[in-house]
This record gives structure tokens, C-alpha cells and sequence, in this order.
């Protein structure tokens, strides 16, 4: 099921993937990465957290969701949007909030400043690392722009040729202005990092394997959790990027363990 929310000027496009009456833990956001969308969450949610209320929004600048004027595509925007959303949808219940990637920058923006939102937190391979290339996001960037299937035949060197298909789409329909903003900033995420320190929901941090294409070190997937007042850490090796696609089990039963703590 989809449906709107608005956030000023903004409205978001969301999915329901859940309506649960069951108490197994408390309502379930989830976050995209950049050039994406919401839908990449649909066998995830359905296979994964079929037990569970389940939200989850395109960003602003994504899929079906509204652009932003004047391309205010910085981590606190996404935030702000997300926080009403959790307010609107949820009337002060905290959620447990999940973010892949820039989503998961997006998610630990918004544990840090708004604590009373958010009851468990998880992060998936998010891009942390300074040294960590921004090749694969610039190429995309620039790629989207062309009229033939070259952005296709790239991303399904990485994913095979029907998921290239299928993520070309979605990262030739999200605005330019997200990218433009992702690659203007600095890389390793420095507010995130000052962030850490005040996220105070129980917080899971998830690393792809960095030989595969994850965006984490070991050594900074393990500072970073020791920033967090309560974090873990979860390395999955042989995992992707998108480790909720390539170890959708694994990390599912994750986020039903954190999600589950406070029952």
C-alpha cells in the first residue's frame, strides 16, 4: 500500500508493507540509499519483517516523492522529513529506525536530534569511511544523464543484467540535485561522526564485507561503534553494499533482535 505525508513544502511518497496487530516489537522505518527508492525494500519488508509494522518513504528528490527547491538535499533535510513522518504516522510512538547507506547517515541525523523518535536504531554499511571511493557514485552520476543503456550495462556489471535494468531506472528518475549534493560534501561523513556520541536509542551497526563493495573498514566500522553509547557492531562477510539484499536473512533476524529488546 502506498500513500503520502508532508513535511512543509515537501510530501513524501510511502509504503506500507505492514499493518501488524502483533506486539513483537515496535513500528519498523526504513531507509534508502541515495538514487533509489523506497521500493527497494518491497522483498525485504514482506520476507524478512512480514511480523512487524512497516513504513518506508522515498526521500525527497527520490522516486515518487516531491524535489526540493533550491536542491536542499542535506543530510538534515532528509531528516527533517523523516521526523514528521514518524510524528504523523506513529503520534509519538518511537519506531525502530533502519537505514542503508545515505540512509543510514539520514537515520543517525535523525536518533541524535530528535532521541524521543526513536527506540532502536540500525545502520547498514553506511558510508563512514574517508578513504572509502566515490567512483561508483560519480560514474552513476554522470551515466544517468546519457540517453543510451550505458548507466544499465554499468550497474549490471555489478548486478546482473535485469537488477542493472531495474536500478537504472530508479537512479535516472531521482533528481540530479541529490547526487550533486552527496558528491559536494566532504567524504567520511563528519556529522555523523558528531553525532554518535548523543544517539542513545540501542543502536546496530551492520558491515558489508569491504571485498565485495561495502563501504566500511574494519577499523572504522569498530571506532565508529565506540563512539555510540550503546552500539554493536554485526560484520557479515561475503556481503554487498546492499547487505539487506545479498543477506536479507541475517540481517532481518538482526533487526527483529533489536527491535525486540525493550518487549
Amino acid at each position: 500500500m502506498t500513500s503520502g505525508a508532508r513535511s512543509g513544502a515537501v510530501r513524501l511518497h510511502v509504503r506500507t508493507f505492514g499493518e501488524s496487530a502483533h506486539t513483537a516489537g515496535p513500528p519498523i522505518v526504513l531507509l534508502h540509499g541515495l538514487g533509489v527508492s523506497s521500493v527497494v525494500w518491497t522483498a525485504f519488508a514482506r520476507r524478512q519483517l512480514s511480523d512487524r509494522t512497516v513504513i518506508a518513504p522515498d526521500l525527497r528528490g527520490h522516486g515518487e516523492s516531491d524535489r526540493a527547491v533550491d536542491d536542499a538535499y542535506e543530510i538534515s533535510d532528509y531528516a527533517i522529513d523523516v521526523a514528521h513522518l514518524i510524528r504523523d504516522r506513529f503520534h509519538g510512538v518511537a519506531v525502530a529506525l533502519v537505514g542503508h547507506s545515505l540512509g543510514g547517515l539520514v537515520a543517525i541525523e535523525v536518533a541524535s536530534r530528535w532521541p524521543e523518535l526513536v527506540s532502536h536504531l540500525a545502520i547498514l554499511d553506511p558510508p563512514l569511511d574517508q578513504s572509502h571511493s566515490r567512483d561508483v557514485v560519480a560514474t552513476v552520476a554522470r551515466l544517468r544523464r546519457s540517453p543510451s543503456d550505458e548507466l544499465e550495462a554499468y550497474l549490471g556489471g555489478f548486478h546482473g543484467v535485469a537488477a542493472g535494468a531495474s536500478l537504472g531506472r530508479l537512479f535516472r528518475a531521482a533528481d540530479a540535485g541529490t547526487y550533486a549534493r552527496y558528491l559536494a560534501t566532504p567524504p567520511g561523513a563528519s556529522r555523523a561522526w558528531d553525532a554518535a556520541p548523543n544517539v542513545v536509542a540501542q543502536t546496530l551497526l551492520v558491515q558489508a564485507d569491504v571485498k565485495t563493495d561495502g563501504a566500511l573498514s574494519d577499523e572504522v566500522a569498530a571506532e565508529f561503534v565506540r563512539r555510540l553509547p550503546n552500539g554493536r557492531h554485526l560484520h557479515i562477510p561475503g556481503a554487498a553494499h546492499a547487505v539487506h539484499a545479498s543477506h536479507a536473512k541475517e540481517v532481518g533476524e538482526a533487526i527483529r533482535k533489536i527491535g525486540r529488546a525493550h518487549v
